[in-house]
């Protein structure tokens, strides 16, 4: 069998710091030519895995490999990967040209080549014309562009960004997410992109790592993880989510808030005590007649391109509903939702055992 080739891998790496242990155990493999993002809260641990693989931080035990090759001694300045940060740490004293030749600078290459490279890196980040500019003469997204030309014109087989839109506004930081998605896509090469932001995950990325305390919680496909979470911390934290307390009847049948309704979810005990999550926008409002459940509503709020309800079902659950349909507070309204809208929660699974449960009951 042919190994599959993978431009990071992590086993087993650990960190401490003054007897504080910031991550436990965390085993990775990035596949060559996708995008990756590291999603948490801040003090979860994501900067710091960032770091161990550019090799700014040493990692406490385990193993660090770049295309196969074992680095976690290896100096940083001797990693094929480079780093965007969330600061750009772009000299102000430098125009861009500059700026974006300073690696190659650095290790001597001819002026005829960096000329050459710098332009290429100008097209490739929309920035042409732009050579003599200074820093603070940008806006920034342009030194946005600038800090990822930089960073490209080395090059690298991995490009790490950290947190690196946090500091645009909404309008700019999502033009950015379409331009970081599409020049990833052309390149090839791997990203690992940093962020707390869960639309930010769930719009750019191939694969996300979410992380707690140090630990990956869960792991898996935008969709993977908005539609089958663990747990109640991913499920809280990617997106938002309506989460009741329930009881497995058995399998593909759930009771919650005194009904029992069909799911899709087995291999779980009867009679064990679990959760069930349902995203909003899986909430259908009919009235009362037609609904599985009655609620009440408590307040409306425009979202844009839909209404957000807030209501309260006969045993005061609060249920959140993303809908296109106008409602009076005080009203009383049905709720619906299918037997695909409904996701059953262990309490304690682990990744592993949850992702071959799933597997067995996928049809």
């Amino acid at each position: 069998m042919v190994k599959q080739n993978y431009s990071v891998e992590l086993h087993g790496v650990t960190k401490s710091f003054d007897n504080t242990q910031v991550l436990k155990s965390i085993d990775m493999e990035l596949e060559k030519g996708k995008f990756y993002t590291l999603l948490g809260p801040s003090g979860c641990g994501k900067t710091t895995i960032l770091r161990i693989i550019a090799g700014f931080t040493k990692a406490s035990s385990g193993q660090v490999l770049i295309d196969g090759t074992e680095v976690t001694r290896v100096a940083a300045n001797q990693r094929k990967v480079n780093t965007v940060f969330q600061d750009y740490a772009l000299f102000p004293h430098m125009n861009i040209f500059d700026n974006i030749a300073f690696g190659l600078s650095v290790k001597g290459v001819d002026k005829a080549t960096i000329k050459e490279k710098v332009s290429e890196m100008l097209r490739l980040v929309r920035l042409e014309g732009f050579e003599e500019r200074y820093i603070d003469a940008l806006s920034g997204g342009q030194k946005q562009r600038v800090a990822i030309a930089r960073a490209l014109i080395n090059e690298p087989d991995v490009l790490l960004l950290d947190e690196p839109l946090s500091a645009l506004d909404l309008k700019l930081r999502t033009d950015m997410q379409y331009e970081l998605r599409e020049l990833q896509r052309r390149l090839g090469i791997t990203f690992v992109f940093v962020t707390h932001d869960q639309e930010e995950a769930l719009a750019m990325s191939d694969w996300i790592y979410v992380l707690n305390n140090g630990e990956i919680v869960q792991s898996g496909t935008p969709v993977d993880i908005y539609d089958e979470p663990i747990n109640r911390y991913v499920a809280d934290f990617i997106g938002e989510s309506n989460i009741v307390d329930a009881k497995m009847i058995e399998d593909y049948r759930v009771e919650f808030v005194g009904h029992t309704f069909d799911c899709e979810d087995g291999g779980i005990l009867s009679g064990e005590a679990v959760e069930v999550v349902i995203r909003p926008e899986d909430v259908e409002i009919t009235s009362p007649e037609a609904g599985q459940l009655i609620a009440k509503v408590d307040t409306q709020l425009f979202r844009g391109v839909f209404n957000e309800v807030i209501a309260y079902d006969e045993d005061n659950n609060e249920w959140m509903i993303h809908t296109t349909k106008k409602v009076e507070t005080g009203s009383r309204i049905g709720l619906r939702f299918g037997p695909s809208d409904i996701h059953v929660m262990r309490f304690n699974e682990s990744e592993e055992d949850f992702d071959a449960r799933l597997e067995q009951y996928e049809d």
